[in-house]
């Protein structure tokens, strides 16, 4: 004899409705990596290929980490 098998047992539920406080470094490293000019960041884009994701994105991320 086998259980009941329901796949909602398996759900995770993600609670998305949360802001981050000012206070936190991760705005302050977004502040700073929005400060640095454009063209620093876009210089050598490549225009061949997958699409990139924006380099200011990866930056927050790496510095984040």
């Amino acid at each position: 004899m086998y259980q009941n098998y329901t796949t909602m047992e398996t759900a995770l539920t993600l609670q998305l409705d949360f802001t981050i406080p000012e206070d936190h470094e991760a705005r302050l490293i977004s502040r700073f990596v929005d400060s640095i000019p454009a063209e620093f960041l876009l210089e050598d884009t490549s225009h061949t290929g997958r699409p990139a994701f924006h380099p200011a994105m990866l930056l927050k991320m790496c510095l984040f980490a």
